[in-house]
């Protein structure tokens, strides 16, 4: 029985990357995107409430369309072969 360590090295570091991209990554830039959209709304005592910066609303909106993009990404890489299979479309 012949084991080739540096394939299986390989694949453990790919998937220690891929977590670390989508297993925190994600979540990470969604929180940013949340506190980017919250950034300058402020409420004066009468109740007034002022809108916050719109460059940093544009880019939490960025963000959420990186997120939102990622997420349909991944699911159309993980159902690829069903796709292929019941609607005979071919992604990647």
């Amino acid at each position: 029985m012949n084991i080739d360590w540096s394939s299986i090295g390989d694949g453990t570091v790919k998937v220690i990357v891929a977590g670390l991209i989508f297993g925190a990554g994600l979540p990470l830039l969604y929180t940013a995107g949340i506190r980017l959209w919250d950034t300058g709304d402020s409420e004066s005592p009468d109740g007034t409430v002022t809108a916050g910066q719109h460059a940093s609303r544009l880019l939490a909106y960025a963000i959420f369309a990186i997120v939102v993009a990622a997420v349909i990404i991944g699911v159309l890489y993980i159902t690829q072969k069903s796709i292929d299979h019941y609607l005979g479309i071919k992604l990647f």
